[in-house]
């Protein structure tokens, strides 16, 4: 395959790519960067470059950062603009898969704009980091716990298999088999080593109720679903110090106020459920 037919199928393919990396930041601001081309009036813009080399490079092997790398890159991105120009010129918009991949590209832009905004003015202050690792780690139980367990999403089947266990079916088998977890269902069921504040209140207390080797004897419900538990082992837990968990900490606390700022909005909306969902 020729440069320029490669050139042709990877600009097409990085439409949503480039407009998801992009679009909200060209949006947020009035573009300023230098014009590098117009077709038909439109501005390609330096700005529109960079996005637009940034989602390339995701999508293949850079190429190398010289004049003629440059050009290549302009003549896909004016090849983009004309073909765009052109469906739209034919009304090409309306068909309902574009019509669908369009607003579905639109909502991505929209959300993550939204996330941008929130999380810009709601700064996470050091004493709040400081005050959840106080609270999470410091005044946490000092031990950690290994365990495996299988997660399925009914209590039905959840106690459908422990009926298995009792039959003497293997803990693991029925983890590939079953579980939902994809990640720990392809160990067995494993989890490997954890704390208190990794895991969620009513699976913690479960596993504070069993002896080493025990198995949960009900399914214990969270917000993932059903899960059956068996506790592997436990030991002695040394909180690591501020600094080490810093970002973890902080990344905790962002999501909590993404959850909360998420929850409100929907309790706000108007949503309606129909009969077939």
């Amino acid at each position: 395959m020729s440069r320029s037919r490669f050139g042709y199928v990877w600009f097409i393919l990085a439409v949503t790519v480039t407009a998801l990396l992009g679009g909200c930041h060209r949006r947020a601001t009035i573009d300023r960067s230098a014009t590098l081309a117009t077709v038909n009036g439109e501005r390609i813009t330096e700005r529109d470059y960079r996005d637009y080399v940034r989602a390339r490079d995701l999508q293949q092997p850079p190429l190398p950062r010289n004049a003629q790398s440059r050009k290549i890159i302009l003549n896909e991105l004016i090849n983009r603009v004309i073909l765009a120009q052109a469906a739209r010129k034919a009304g090409l918009q309306r068909l309902p898969a574009v019509h669908v991949a369009l607003k579905e590209d639109r909502e991505n832009i929209l959300a993550r704009a939204m996330l941008k905004h929130f999380l810009a003015t709601h700064r996470i202050t050091r004493s709040a980091l400081k005050a959840l690792y106080r609270q999470d780690l410091l005044h946490a139980p000092h031990e950690e716990y290994e365990a495996r367990h299988i997660l399925v999403a009914t209590r039905a089947k959840a106690l459908a298999i422990l009926q298995k266990l009792h039959e003497g079916m293997r803990f693991s088998v029925l983890a590939r088999r079953y579980s939902l977890d994809g990640p720990s269902a392809e160990r067995g069921g494993a989890l490997g080593w954890f704390n208190a504040t990794d895991v969620l209140p009513s699976f913690y207390k479960a596993l504070l109720t069993l002896h080493t080797g025990e198995i949960s004897p009900a399914p214990i419900k969270t917000r993932f679903g059903w899960h059956i538990i068996q506790l592997l082992g436990k030991r002695p837990y040394t909180p690591p110090p501020f600094a080490a968990v810093e970002t973890r900490l902080y990344r905790s606390l962002e999501q909590q106020e993404v959850d909360d700022m998420m929850a409100a909005m929907r309790r706000k909306a108007a949503i309606r459920y129909s009969q077939t969902s």
